[in-house]
């Protein structure tokens, strides 16, 4: 039960029940032209409209009541009941508890009644808040599923339009101002909110506890659409309830009120009956003593408002307070400083030993890319002359090739002349002829290009090659000693292959030296096949870590210890080879990126396989639009 702790009011209530009479006995004549004015000051949680209907009856009740006094009601929202109250614009407040609490310390207004209500099971001076989801709202059915979700009330300051519900947030462990995606504030009147939670526009919403029964009375809703969150159960009553209960309105005086005044205003309130116009015209049933409103004191301090909002303490406050640890603290420092500057001064000697030592080290990094840059040279002049040594072995197989080109100019040429001959100079029948030599002409100046590319000494140049045309383009440089040389040239090319990164040139010279090598290592072995033809077969595949190209011959193969040996500068199997092709084509695969093996093939012989990765298109996208 609440405590009476208001002595005025206590008097106000023996006053009644000992002596009733005094209402009945109250002036009802007409006021004077010099009666004063008080001003009632209502929080208008249901608009203006409703608060001036539900409360001008008691206005005019007073008035009649109490001799050369006239009462006027004011409604008023949240803040402009606040300033009112600074402003002492108002001399009356009817307001809920929360507010009442704030303005006692605030502007030191006093309690002098409080309201009741009636409720299923009789009457009550308390009450609660309720939160409220859609009836059809599946997925919120617990206070921790409004996680995420649009909650709809008064304001973050109203009492029962939010408070209530935070303090049983918290309690669940759940902080709406971080966990909700919006708490969506709607003012006065509150029926706003039950709107926007049925019209789908917030996914819940808290009013205080009559809010619901009384629209559905009205019948502004139908309340089965509806579902209680966190419901409580009230014995003797059916409340819709989700909150701890809290006392009523209580009807307190401005400072500037004098008592007797006020006494008198209990009197006539307390003395109406529950059935009477004033009361019913309010909604309530009457009127009781001031009740305690220590709840309301201890929903402040759980949430830290109002009163018990922290007060950040000043520095003179802090000092006064820690006077020891200050000291303490300043000693410390003191310390802490000269230790500082101790540590600065050895810092400062150490930088100047790691520069030395930053600059030795740059010294080195400076002489070692000298170093690799020199390598570097190397490894192209030995390229360059992998490639010039290379064409000299196909010296034979180029001529060979030109001269299929240049046999033909020359027989169409001497063609043409005899026609000219026999028809006398007629030139009409010479396009075919002419038109032969020029392809023929084009077919041997392409050649030629072909190994003067091939054997230019330039800067390696990156670019999209595809495979397949660089594995075709090389194999035009030994097709020819692999016929003379009746070996079987089989190419598997794998289709729509992504492009690589790399140089074309260079990795053309993996390829004809890989094939080189097959070719030198099956030379004479024809007869050791059982009458089966030497062969070499060049494959293309694809995957996920790039784009391979496996050069396979029929030839004697390689021993384990020979297969490790073969990437070193200088080793060689060959009577006059120079070492370098396998080593210059591990320096080209690692160079793109990729790597480069030899393993035992299915046929016996030797299967050579390097792997460059291709180009992916997402990087290349990105960095032609960065470009």
């Amino acid at each position: 039960m609440f405590r009476l702790i208001n002595r005025s009011a206590l008097t106000a209530g023996i006053a009644v029940l000992f002596g009733g009479f005094v209402v009945a006995s109250l002036p009802v004549a007409a006021k004077e032209a010099g009666e004063k004015t008080l001003r009632i000051g209502v929080l208008a949680f249901r608009g203006v409209e409703h608060t001036q209907r539900s409360w001008m009856p008691m206005a005019r009740y007073l008035s009649t009541g109490i001799a050369d006094t006239s009462f006027r009601i004011v409604p008023l929202r949240l803040q402009e009941l606040r300033q009112a109250t600074r402003d002492g614009s108002i001399d009356y407040v009817l307001t809920n508890p929360g507010q009442y609490v704030e303005l006692e310390e605030t502007v030191g207004i006093h309690r002098i009644l409080t309201l009741k209500k009636a409720i299923s099971g009789g009457i009550s001076n308390v009450y609660g808040a309720t939160i409220f989801v859609r009836a059809d709202r599946n997925d919120i059915k617990k206070l921790s599923d409004l996680k995420g979700k649009v909650f709809g009330a008064v304001a973050p300051r109203a009492f029962g339009g939010f408070q209530m519900a935070w303090r049983e947030f918290k309690a669940a462990g759940i902080d709406p101002f971080k966990d909700f995606k919006e708490i969506r504030s709607f003012g006065f009147p509150q029926d706003d909110i039950v709107f926007a939670v049925r019209d789908g526009l917030v996914d819940a919403g808290t009013v205080r506890t009559d809010i619901l029964e009384t629209m559905a009375e009205a019948d502004n809703i139908d309340i089965k659409n509806f579902r209680i969150l966190n419901k409580q159960t009230l014995a003797g009553n059916k409340m819709l309830l989700s909150t701890r209960l809290y006392p009523e309105w209580p009807l307190a005086a401005m400072p500037h009120v004098a008592a007797e005044l006020s006494e008198k205003v209990a009197l006539a309130l307390l003395s109406l009956n529950s059935d009477s116009p004033e009361m019913l015209a309010a909604g309530y049933t009457g009127w009781t003593v001031p009740l305690d409103y220590k709840p309301v004191h201890d929903l402040f301090r759980d949430l830290e408002l109002g009163p018990y909002v922290r007060q950040k303490p000043g520095i003179l406050d802090l000092l006064a307070r820690y006077l020891e640890w200050v000291v303490f603290a300043s000693v410390l420092m003191v310390l802490i400083i000269l230790h500082g500057i101790r540590t600065e001064y050895l810092v400062q000697r150490r930088t100047r030993e790691l520069s030395e030592v930053n600059r030795e080290l740059e010294h080195e990094i400076h002489e070692r890319q000298s170093a690799e840059e020199q390598v570097r040279q190397h490894e192209s002049e030995l390229a360059h002359v992998s490639r010039v040594s290379v064409i000299g072995e196909m010296t034979s197989g180029l001529a060979h090739e030109l001269r299929q080109p240049l046999s033909a100019i020359r027989n169409y040429a001497e063609g043409g002349i005899r026609r000219l001959q026999r028809n006398n100079g007629d030139t009409s029948d010479l396009g075919e002829a002419l038109n032969q030599i020029n392809q023929q002409a084009g077919r041997a100046a392409q050649i030629i290009a072909r190994v003067r590319g091939y054997m230019r000494k330039r800067e390696p140049r990156r670019e999209a090659v595809d495979l397949n045309h660089a594995v075709e383009e090389a194999v035009t440089l030994f097709r020819h000693d692999a016929r003379n040389s009746g070996v079987v040239l089989r190419l598997e090319l794998a289709p729509n292959l992504p492009p690589v990164l790399g140089d074309l040139i260079e990795i053309e010279q993996m390829i004809i030296n890989l094939g080189r090598n097959a070719l030198d290592a099956m030379a004479g072995t024809n007869s050791n096949n059982m009458g089966r033809p030497s062969r070499l077969e060049i494959v293309t595949t694809g995957s996920d870590a790039g784009i391979a190209v496996r050069v396979s011959d029929t030839g004697p193969g390689l021993s384990d210890d020979a297969l490790e040996k073969i990437w070193e500068p200088f080793m060689t199997t060959k009577e006059n080879g120079l070492g370098l092709g396998l080593s210059i084509c591990r320096s080209i695969a690692e160079a793109h990126g990729g790597r480069i093996w030899a393993e035992t093939a299915e046929t016996g012989g030797l299967s050579v396989t390097f792997l460059i990765p291709a180009i992916d298109p997402n990087v290349d996208e990105e960095a032609d639009h960065g470009a």
